[in-house]
C-alpha cells in the first residue's frame, strides 16, 4: 500500500469540512459523527498551517486546542507557578499522578475540560475540530476525550486531528506518534485515508 501525500489528503479533508452537510454525509446512520484525521507526527507543523486555513475558510469550524484548554484550567486554578517550580524537583510520573490527573480528569462529573467543550452548543451547526493531541500526552489521552464527548455532542460533528495512526490491528486502534498504542477505539470514522492500494 502506498501513502498519500498530505497535500492530497488535505484537499479531501477540506472538501469534507466545507460545510456541516458535507461532513454529515460522511457519517453512517445511527452512529456518532466522530471522525479522525490521522497524520505522521513529522508533518505536525504543516498540519497546523493547513488546519488554520480550514478554519479561515469555514466559520462553522470551532477549534478546541487541548493544550490551550489544559493551560487555561491550570492558570484559572492558580497552579501554573507551582507546577513550573515542581517540574524541576519532582519526578514526572509523580506530577502526572498527583497534580495533572486530578486537576484535568475527564471521566468524572464536573470535568473542567468537558465543561469547556459544552460551551459550544450542540445544535448541529458547528464542526468541533480537536487539536493539540500530541502536546497534551500523557496528561490528556485522546481516547478518553472521545469516549466522554459522546455525551456532549450528538448533533455536532467532531473531528480529531491525530498525530499517529488510526488503523485496524485486531481492532481499530489509536497509535499515538505511530509508536504508542493509546487504546482500541472503534466509534470514529477515518477521514481522508492515508494509504491507498497500489
Amino acid at each position: 500500500m502506498a501513502e498519500r501525500t498530505l497535500n492530497n489528503r488535505f484537499m479531501e479533508l477540506e472538501d469534507a469540512l466545507s460545510s456541516i452537510d458535507a461532513i454529515k454525509r460522511r457519517g453512517t446512520s445511527n452512529d456518532l459523527l466522530f471522525f479522525i484525521f490521522d497524520y505522521s507526527p513529522k508533518e505536525e507543523l504543516a498540519v497546523r498551517q493547513e488546519t488554520q486555513k480550514l478554519k479561515e475558510r469555514n466559520s462553522e469550524i470551532v477549534e478546541m486546542d487541548l493544550y490551550s484548554m489544559m493551560n487555561t484550567i491550570i492558570e484559572e486554578e492558580g497552579y501554573m507557578d507551582d507546577i513550573l517550580r515542581m517540574e524541576a524537583d519532582y519526578d514526572k510520573d509523580l506530577l502526572l499522578r498527583e497534580v495533572f490527573q486530578p486537576l484535568l480528569s475527564v471521566g468524572e462529573n464536573g470535568s473542567r475540560l468537558l465543561e469547556m467543550f459544552k460551551q459550544v452548543p450542540d445544535d448541529g451547526e458547528h464542526i468541533i475540530l480537536i487539536t493539540g493531541v500530541g502536546k497534551v500526552f500523557p496528561v490528556i489521552r485522546s481516547h478518553t476525550i472521545l469516549n466522554n464527548l459522546d455525551s456532549v455532542f450528538r448533533r455536532n460533528p467532531v473531528v480529531m486531528m491525530y498525530p499517529g495512526r488510526y488503523e485496524k490491528l485486531n481492532y481499530m486502534t489509536l497509535r499515538l506518534f505511530e509508536r504508542l498504542d493509546d487504546t482500541n477505539y472503534y466509534r470514529a470514522s477515518k477521514l481522508a485515508e492515508r494509504r491507498i492500494e497500489g
